[in-house]
């Protein structure tokens, strides 16, 4: 999680599986919620003594407003709530997305500074635009996960993310649709990997495949995959990997040799080692593991 640099930030379970880290500072509240509820559930933002302005960037999962708006997987999008708690839902399956609030005289200095930002409040809520999660912004939260904080310099350290961030958000507002920018190519990363779970057992099934599928080149297909967590032959080899172990469990009669073959790995030797670095034991172990005691 990229709030757990924040050594003194408030952590807790909201579920068995389901963590929560919110830090407070100055004008500065950060959240951020990251596991696998195991049913729908609320989740209430906390609240300040002033309007406060949020920059969410949605990585996995969706969350609901009390508006009706949803928030999609891999897009950020900005919206603010007054003094009382505004309620989230969570849907129930797995979630990560990190909530940054500005408050106080940060808030309105940012938004005097960002006029696209200040007209964006003044819209309908259910209007509220979502953008692509793009690499730019994945480094710079990595760049602040890697950080070291101290009394003084945390509340420095969480400007100089912000700023960028609701900087680049803005940025998008104002840039014209393009049918061929970063909107096209998160629609293309989901149509692949929708394409790849219906065919992953395909022998052929490689990028090239694949970009012939979606109407696309190779060359978009790989822009497509850039600054996610899996690359497209990741997901593939993922996959795979996953229908190897139900056929491990499943079908005893079939040598490991066979599901190999069956699942297009080079040769028994070859799933083992993928296998190993996926689920950390052998097929052999996998059997051995399943199998009933006398």
């Amino acid at each position: 999680m990229h709030l757990a640099v924040l050594q003194q930030a408030m952590r807790r379970k909201l579920d068995q599986q389901l963590s929560l880290i919110q830090f407070e500072t100055h004008d500065f509240i950060l959240c951020e919620l990251k596991g696998l509820p195991s049913e729908m559930m609320a989740f209430a933002l906390p609240a300040m003594q002033t309007d406060i302005l949020w920059l969410c960037l949605q990585f996995h999962g969706k969350l609901s407003f009390p508006d009706g708006h949803i928030g999609q997987p891999e897009t950020l999008f900005s919206f603010a709530t007054g003094a009382n708690d505004y309620p989230l839902t969570l849907a129930a399956e797995k979630q990560w997305v990190l909530l940054l609030g500005l408050s106080g005289s940060s808030r309105q200095l940012l938004l005097a500074e960002l006029a696209p930002l200040r007209e964006l409040l003044d819209r309908p809520e259910n209007a509220r635009p979502a953008h692509p999660i793009t690499f730019a912004d994945r480094r710079q939260l990595d760049a602040f996960s890697k950080l070291s904080f101290g009394p003084f310099t945390t509340p420095h350290h969480i400007g100089q993310l912000l700023a960028p961030l609701y900087g680049a958000y803005t940025q998008q507002l104002v840039r014209p649709r393009d049918p061929g920018g970063e909107q096209a190519l998160i629609l293309l990363y989901h149509r692949a990997v929708a394409y790849i779970q219906r065919h992953y057992m395909d022998e052929g099934l490689n990028r090239e495949t694949v970009a012939a599928a979606c109407n696309c080149s190779v060359r978009q297909l790989t822009r497509a995959f850039e600054g996610r967590s899996v690359t497209l032959n990741t997901a593939i080899r993922t996959l795979r990997l996953h229908k190897a172990r139900e056929l491990l469990r499943k079908k005893p009669e079939q040598s490991i040799e066979e599901i190999a073959v069956s699942l297009h790995f080079t040769d028994a030797k070859h799933l083992a080692n993928q296998y190993r670095k996926q689920f950390h034991r052998s097929p052999r172990e996998e059997r051995k593991a399943i199998r009933p005691r006398k």
